[in-house]
C-alpha cells in the first residue's frame, strides 16, 4: 500500500502499563497538511486501523486515539469506529464555535471520548474543557513553575486525566508524575537513565553472556543444543513455540537438535534471544521488548525485499537497539562485552552503513516522522506492510514469551 503511512505510539499510566495508543498517519509526498488534508488523513487512519488491519491487531485492548478535524466533528455521519475503544483527538487550531461545542456533545452522546490535543489554556477554551475526558499538554512547551500552575488550574475546576506529551527522557517523565499527569507519552522509556557505575544483576549478566554466544558466528547447532540443554525453561518454551499453530507440524519432535533443524539454526538464535531479552527487563514496562520485536522483524521483513544481505544481521540490530535502555548502562560499554561484528556495532553505536541506515529509517517509521523519511529519499515502498506485519508478530512473541 504505497504512500499509506500508519504507526502507534504508547500512552502510559504512571506504572508504565500502557493504556492507549495514538494512531498516526501522514502522506509523506506532501510536507505541510492544508485542511483538506487533514481530513483526508484522518479518514484514512480511520479505514486502515479499523477495517484493513483490525483495530485489534493495532492495539489489542487498549484505546485508541484518533486525529479529529473539525469537519468530522460537524458531520458525524463520517465516523465509523468503534465508540468504546475510540478517543478522538480535537486538533488545537479547531475553535470553540457553537457547532464544535454541539457536535462534541453529540459525539459524547453516541459514547465517544474526547482528547484535546496540544492544549493552550485560554477563557474561551471552558466550553470544550467541560466535555473533555482527556487532555494532551506538550510539556516541552512549558519551564516547570508555568507547567505546575497549569495544572493546579486545570485540576481544581475539571476531573478529566491529563495527558503529558514529548515526554523525551526519565527525568521529565519523573517531573511529571510529580506534579500530577495522569498518562505520559513520549520516547523517554527507551531512553537509559542516567546511573554511575551501575553493575548488572547476575540474571541479567548469565542473560547477556548467552546473548553474546548467540550472535558469534561459530556458534553452531551443537553448542545451542548445549545452551538450550543448560535451561528446562528454554527448551520447553521452544518446544511451545514449535507446536504453536504457525508451524503446523504433522510430526512429533523427538529431540532439541531436530527443532533446531526444523526452525532453522538462524531463526532458533533470534527466538533464543527473544526470551533472554525479557529476562533482562525487571522494572521496565513490557513495551520496551516490543519496541525492540518490532524494529527487529520490521527491518529483517524489508531487508529480505530491497537488500537481502544484511538480513541475518538487521534482526539483532533491531533487537540490540533497545539494549542500553533495558541493561541502564551506556551502549559503548554493552558492546564492548559481547561479541558482535563491526557492521552490527556501528550500526548500534552510529547508525553507521548499510545496517544502520535501515535500522534508522525503521525507528523514523515507528516514531511516524515520515516527513524525514521522504527528505531522506527512502523508497519506502515495503515499510507500511512490515510495519503492520511486525507488530502482529511482536505481539504474538510477546504471549509466547510470557506463556
Amino acid at each position: 500500500m504505497p504512500n499509506i503511512y500508519i504507526a502507534r505510539q504508547p500512552i502510559y499510566d504512571s506504572n508504565l502499563e500502557i493504556k492507549a495508543f495514538e494512531l498516526l498517519y501522514r502522506d509523506s509526498e506532501v510536507n505541510s497538511a492544508s485542511f483538506s488534508d487533514a481530513s483526508q488523513a484522518s479518514s484514512e487512519t480511520i479505514v486502515n486501523a479499523f477495517i484493513h488491519i483490525g483495530i485489534d491487531n493495532l492495539v489489542g485492548t487498549a484505546l485508541a486515539f484518533v486525529n479529529f478535524p473539525s469537519e468530522f466533528i460537524l458531520n458525524n455521519d463520517l465516523i465509523t469506529m468503534f465508540q468504546e475503544q475510540s478517543v478522538l483527538e480535537v486538533l488545537e487550531d479547531v475553535e470553540p464555535s457553537v457547532k464544535v461545542i454541539e457536535g462534541i456533545k453529540n459525539l459524547k452522546a453516541k459514547g465517544y471520548k474526547v482528547a484535546l490535543d496540544d492544549f493552550v489554556y485560554s477563557e474561551k477554551m471552558k466550553p470544550m474543557l467541560a466535555l473533555a475526558d482527556f487532555v494532551k499538554i506538550d510539556v516541552i512547551d512549558y519551564d516547570a513553575d508555568k507547567l505546575s500552575a497549569l495544572i493546579a488550574l486545570l485540576k481544581q475546576d475539571y476531573s478529566f486525566k491529563l495527558i503529558a506529551e514529548k515526554v523525551e527522557t526519565q527525568d521529565m517523565f519523573q517531573q511529571c508524575q510529580q506534579l500530577g499527569f495522569d498518562y505520559f507519552q513520549g520516547y523517554f522509556f527507551c531512553r537509559p537513565q542516567l546511573v554511575s557505575q551501575k553493575n548488572a544483576s547476575s540474571n541479567k549478566a548469565v542473560a547477556l553472556n548467552l546473548l553474546s554466544q548467540l550472535q558469534n558466528p561459530d556458534t553452531h547447532i551443537d553448542e545451542l543444543e548445549i545452551i538450550l540443554a543448560q535451561d528446562v525453561t528454554l527448551t520447553y518454551k521452544l518446544l511451545r513455540y514449535i507446536n504453536s499453530a504457525a508451524f503446523s507440524l504433522r510430526r512429533e519432535i523427538e529431540s532439541v537438535k531436530q527443532a533446531i533443524v526444523l526452525l532453522g539454526l538462524d531463526a532458533v538464535k533470534n527466538w533464543i534471544s527473544l526470551i533472554l531479552m525479557s529476562r533482562i527487563v525487571d522494572d521496565k514496562p513490557d513495551q520496551l521488548i516490543v519496541t525492540a520485536l518490532v524494529r527487529a522483524k520490521m527491518s529483517q521483513l524489508i531487508a529480505k525485499k530491497v537488500n537481502p544481505n544484511i538480513e541475518k544481521q538487521i534482526f539483532i540490530c533491531g533487537l540490540f537497539s533497545v539494549l542500553d535502555a533495558l541493561m541502564d548502562k551506556s551502549m559503548v560499554d554493552l558492546l564492548d562485552s559481547v561479541i558482535l561484528s563491526t557492521p552490527i556495532k556501528l550500526a548500534l553505536l552510529d547508525y553507521d552503513g548499510e545496517l544502520g541506515e535501515l535500522l534508522f529509517n525503521c525507528i523514523l517509521y515507528e516514531r511516524a516522522e515520515f516527513e524525514e523519511l521522504e527528505k531522506r529519499k527512502i523508497n519506502t515502498e515495503y515499510y507500511y506492510d512490515a510495519y503492520i506485519a511486525a507488530i502482529k508478530w511482536a505481539d504474538e512473541s510477546m504471549r509466547q514469551i510470557k506463556n
